[in-house]
């Protein structure tokens, strides 16, 4: 990430996707790019990260993406962030990039606006944009867009990236760069529009952290906090219950500390916290997640997820449990992940975006709802 900093400062740009599931933190990331983007050196000092440059400093913005836009939304929405943004951080520049005019452009929605109008007004525009950010000593310009993955593939977003990178390079300007994130299958769903994507975009994975960097995240903790784990099999248990999720860690963390008494943490400690965690810390988010489940044959399978020893389930499991055969209830697992209710790690495997709804389903149960 920080060489693509790097790259657009020095001309060659670097486009760059941050993908990952749910909950694995590529918001925060991108937040900390933004950071370092805009001259803040503490990330990139504290893990000794060679930036090739003292700071950087660039003129940036950030925009979350929503299902209901397309790319003329996207643009007019990006135009609008760096006209606030100059008036701003650079009022001594006065930026002319007629964002009226441009809104006209998709003033009738009966008729879809064609893209390469729509390109040629949007180079025009954020060219005006990183002249404006050189004259004012800029690094370039920045467009940070995260929550990539709501986007439809008739939205006409992903043509909108691959042609306004490429009419971006062969009118010189060099010093423009996008900076996205989505949940994993983000660049595979932009590829459904425009299957040339991936030469635009980098594609930067963002793993879980595995079984070892999850419990020796913990133990650092645990030490710096004067509590000592003696808990047997602590790896393994710490990975079914948050598999690998930032937020999931640091919560367990905490409340093992907060239920301990004598410095030693143990079994009892583990259940506890988890207890705990459950019915108090998170559990109006989690009765919400079950809510927003539905009813009828999803809490079913919901609570067929639940009963399995482990986080991440077969399908065949399910089928099982549920008494149907997988083909019944295909759209209804669909319609789950599409809830952000369940994930998708392997074929034919299914788990909870949030692990410590299994937790609460096994102390709780399912809703009672009607299909």
């Amino acid at each position: 990430m920080v060489d693509s900093l790097f790259q657009i400062k020095n001309q060659n740009p670097k486009h760059t996707i941050v993908t990952g599931d749910r909950g694995v933190g590529k918001s925060s990331l991108l937040m900390q790019i933004q950071l370092t983007s805009n001259g803040v050196n503490s990330l990139t000092d504290r893990f000794k990260i060679d930036r090739g440059v003292d700071k950087f400093n660039f003129l940036s913005v950030w925009h979350d993406v929503d299902a209901t836009q397309n790319a003329f939304d996207l643009a007019l929405a990006i135009l609008g962030k760096f006209e606030s943004a100059f008036k701003k951080f650079l009022s001594g520049f006065s930026l002319e990039i007629d964002l009226a005019g441009f809104g006209k452009l998709g003033r009738d929605k009966q008729n879809p606006i064609n893209i390469s109008s729509l390109i040629d007004e949007f180079v025009v525009r954020i060219g005006k944009v990183a002249e404006g950010a050189e004259k004012n000593k800029k690094d370039g310009v920045l467009i940070f867009i995260d929550e990539l993955d709501r986007i439809k593939p008739d939205s006409m977003i992903s043509s909108f990236f691959k042609l306004t990178s490429e009419r971006l390079a062969r009118d010189g300007i060099k010093r423009v760069g996008f900076v996205c994130a989505g949940i994993t299958g983000a660049v595979q769903k932009l590829e459904e529009e425009h299957a040339s994507i991936l030469r635009t975009f980098r594609d930067v994975p963002l793993p879980r952290f595995a079984k070892e960097e999850s419990a020796l995240i913990l133990k650092e903790g645990f030490g710096k906090a004067n509590h000592k784990c003696s808990m047997p099999n602590f790896e393994d248990r710490v990975l079914e219950v948050t598999m690998g999720l930032p937020e999931p860690i640091h919560l367990l963390g905490s409340e093992m500390l907060s239920v301990d008494i004598d410095g030693i943490l143990l079994e009892d400690d583990f259940e506890n916290a988890i207890k705990k965690i459950v019915s108090d810390v998170r559990k109006n988010k989690l009765a919400s997640l079950l809510r927003k489940a539905g009813g009828g044959k999803y809490q079913k399978i919901v609570e067929a997820i639940a009963k399995h020893d482990k986080k991440i389930v077969p399908l065949e499991f399910i089928a099982k449990v549920i008494g149907q055969e997988q083909s019944q209830f295909s759209t209804n697992m669909a319609t789950l992940v599409d809830r952000e209710i369940i994930f998708k790690p392997a074929i034919g495997h299914y788990a909870f975006t949030d692990p410590m709804l299994k937790e609460y389903v096994k102390m709780n149960g399912v809703l009672t709802l009607d299909e």
